[in-house]
């Protein structure tokens, strides 16, 4: 049988490193959301052809990051309260399975990782080290969905938490009240360990029930935000 061709090129590992690169950026909010992206100018800051530009952007089309207009440019993509709605919705509807598979599927070592993540989130609240806070809030959510063990779940929920951070960034959303984070965690972490799989489902989906009508208030009154 007849060997398929390697795909593996310099060029290719060039789209990826592009790729990276810009999607940092858009991330960390360098590149404002709504903001144009121009070939030309990527390609002379990252010194790569303006081929490789136009792939990672095309990658980061797929992840929602970037949107191309009318085939004819690209521009970061825009933040709504009807974008804030999908994605937590459909957040809620992974972690809730999430929080079930883990509630029956953790073992001793699970429930130790968990528990000194939360002391960590905890730690963090206290020392008002807000940005870390949001870093150990998704690590949290991301462990319980890799206790979970359902390979797909996690691929789509590393999809969505990617945009999610992206929403939050972009639109200047930060939660307000970080006792009751702590708080909610912590709920849904002991529900997850005492392996009671109905209120672990149930306390993930109401923690980001409770998101989206945060986040959605808050891009409404965000002049920053463009709203559909």
């Amino acid at each position: 049988m007849a060997k398929l061709t390697s795909l593996k090129s310099e060029k290719r590992l060039l789209d990826r490193q592009a790729a990276d690169g810009i999607r940092t950026h858009i991330l960390e909010g360098i590149l404002p959301a709504g903001g144009r992206l121009l070939e030309t100018q990527l390609s002379e800051e990252l010194e790569v052809s303006r081929g490789t530009v136009r792939a990672a952007l095309a990658q980061l089309a797929r992840e929602g990051l970037v949107q191309q207009v009318a085939f004819t440019r690209w521009q970061v993509s825009e933040t709504s309260p009807r974008d804030a709605w999908e994605l937590y919705t459909l957040r809620a509807a992974l972690e809730g399975l999430a929080a079930r598979l883990a509630a029956e599927h953790g073992v001793a070592a699970d429930h130790k990782r968990l528990k000194s993540t939360v002391a960590e989130l905890t730690r963090a609240v206290k020392d008002k080290r807000f940005d870390d806070v949001t870093d150990i809030d998704f690590r949290l959510h991301q462990e319980i969905v890799e206790i979970a063990k359902h390979r797909r779940l996690a691929e789509q929920h590393g999809f969505i938490m990617q945009q999610v951070r992206f929403h939050m960034v972009h639109s200047g959303f930060f939660p307000t009240d970080y006792a009751a984070l702590v708080d909610e965690h912590a709920a849904l972490i002991g529900a997850v360990i005492e392996r009671q799989p109905d209120l672990a489902e149930q306390l993930a989906k109401s923690h980001n029930e409770a998101e989206v009508k945060l986040l959605a208030a808050h891009t409404e009154e965000n002049p920053r935000v463009v709203a559909e």
